[in-house]
């Protein structure tokens, strides 16, 4: 799943703007005031952002040639299988639950993003080893770059949440 729908789907279901708020919602904010829509936001990119960001932006400032994707290096697949482990963000979920209870839920956003590539990532090397470093046993799932009608998909899934939840929450309060 490519990152804008990970943050899209992120605060979409890990905020209290969004599924994690029920019934009420962020009471008496605008989703772009509700400091947990941001931080479900980061949560749900940092998987990718931590693990291949650094070297993709490289790929790009210094115009490498060649293909990013199939030139990695084995530090950034180490990287990437650490943090795209369950085990590894609902430890961290489960931490911060401990240290201070509002990140929690937002938190919970990067298990969302390791669930859902497990989903839309195939065999191979981007694979989701979801219980890395104890296995690297993962879901062959769809390879969503190479189906246009599963993005579409899942695009449309986020828009139509929000707006069942508009019209609950509005029927709530007549």
């Amino acid at each position: 799943m490519d990152i804008v729908a990970h943050a899209l789907y992120g605060a979409t279901v890990c905020s209290r703007s969004g599924l994690a708020g029920g019934a009420a919602g962020a009471t008496g904010r605008h989703w772009s005031t509700d400091w947990t829509v941001w931080l479900a936001v980061l949560f749900s990119i940092l998987p990718d952002a931590v693990s291949l960001g650094p070297p993709l932006l490289y790929h790009w400032l210094a115009d490498l040639p060649g293909n990013f994707f199939a030139e990695l290096g084995a530090s950034t697949l180490l990287r990437y299988r650490y943090l795209h482990s369950l085990l590894v963000a609902l430890a961290a979920a489960g931490l911060l639950r401990v240290l201070w209870k509002p990140l929690f839920v937002p938190a919970l956003a990067w298990a969302l993003h390791i669930a859902l590539d497990a989903l839309t990532h195939g065999g191979g090397r981007f694979q989701t080893p979801l219980f890395y470093p104890l296995s690297t046993w993962g879901v062959e799932g769809l390879r969503w770059w190479e189906h246009p009608l599963l993005v579409l998909g899942y695009w449309l899934v986020p828009p139509i949440v929000w707006l069942a939840l508009w019209i609950w929450r509005r029927t709530r309060k007549t």
